[in-house]
């Protein structure tokens, strides 16, 4: 759909509900919040409403609204950043009497009326930038661009995966012109306290590598998790720690959510992986992939398999 499009879809709606996928990164709740706070802005009179449970990364974002089934099912449901309909962490979307899926990710699975999916965009807060800057007399406020910012920034990893474009970092220009505070952002971001670092240190003590020393995997199980005080997913947030290392061509890291079940998290530099992914149950971006629900000997296999990418 073209912005125009959604912008009609938005003005003709009095009551907006907005969804994301299940353990929101900043770009799912960068999205929601900004679309948010755009509509509030511009469109006063409307009710809309930010959906989702609560999360740990919810410190940076506003509390979750909470509705009755009958407002959504009188609303127009927008749902950011979730490829897939079972990935949203609140399935009565589907109750909507509108629905539009606005993502970044391929649309393998096409659940909404109307559709504005561009899987080359770095982050789908690329794709609402696009979509605000489509109307520059209208308001575009520093909380806006900072929900935005926040997504792009840690979608794209700090502006370094493959699907960064000079439109990309136009957009982020646009955003750093509202006067929004960059460096304070970015230190809010990725700064840690001494807990997260110590956590980091222990995840990096467990990495292993394939003998070329260009696939590197964590796997961590239940009993590690229990000792490091950290849930499954707040794990797998800890990824990125592994891809600064220059060698590694591709990295996974796999956390035990029952005994001998794993999900894990794949990213490459430049690699497809996302199709490797799609053999076990997952799926993503190219260089950015997830897979649910492995054995310790599937785990094995897939190793194999990225191995064989890497070459």
């Amino acid at each position: 759909m073209s912005p125009q499009e959604l912008r009609n879809l938005i003005e003709q709606n009095d009551t907006i509900t907005l969804f994301r996928h299940q353990h929101p990164d900043c770009d799912a709740l960068g999205s929601q919040y900004a679309l948010k706070t755009w509509i509030e802005d511009n469109y006063p009179g409307k009710h809309v409403y930010a959906l989702g449970a609560e999360t740990t990364k919810q410190a940076e974002f506003p509390v979750s609204d909470q509705v009755s089934d009958s407002v959504i099912a009188d609303s127009l449901a927008i749902v950011l950043d979730t490829s897939n309909a079972e990935r949203a962490d609140d399935r009565r979307f589907e109750q909507a009497r509108c629905i539009v899926k606005v993502d970044h990710h391929p649309d393998v699975n096409p659940y909404a009326m109307y559709s504005w999916v561009n899987d080359h965009a770095s982050a789908t807060c690329e794709i609402l930038g696009e979509f605000f800057l489509s109307f520059p007399e209208m308001k575009l406020s520093g909380k806006t661009a900072e929900y935005l910012y926040r997504g792009l920034l840690t979608d794209t990893l700090g502006f370094k995966v493959s699907h960064v474009t000079g439109k990309t970092l136009r957009i982020a220009a646009a955003l750093a012109d509202t006067g929004i505070d960059i460096p304070q952002i970015n230190r809010e971001l990725f700064d840690k306290d001494y807990t997260e670092f110590e956590i980091a240190n222990y995840i990096r003590s467990r990495v292993m590598r394939n003998a070329r020393g260009d696939v590197a995997c964590v796997i961590l199980t239940a009993d590690e998790l229990k000792t490091l005080k950290i849930t499954a997913p707040e794990a797998r947030n800890y990824i990125d720690e592994i891809g600064h290392v220059k060698d590694f061509s591709i990295w996974l890291m796999m956390t035990e959510k029952a005994p001998d079940r794993y999900d894990g998290s794949l990213r490459s530099k430049t690699i497809k992986i996302n199709d490797i992914a799609a053999e076990y149950g997952g799926g993503g971006h190219p260089c950015a992939a997830g897979v649910k629900e492995l054995t310790r000997s599937e785990i094995d296999e897939l190793l194999k398999e990225l191995e064989q990418a890497a070459v």
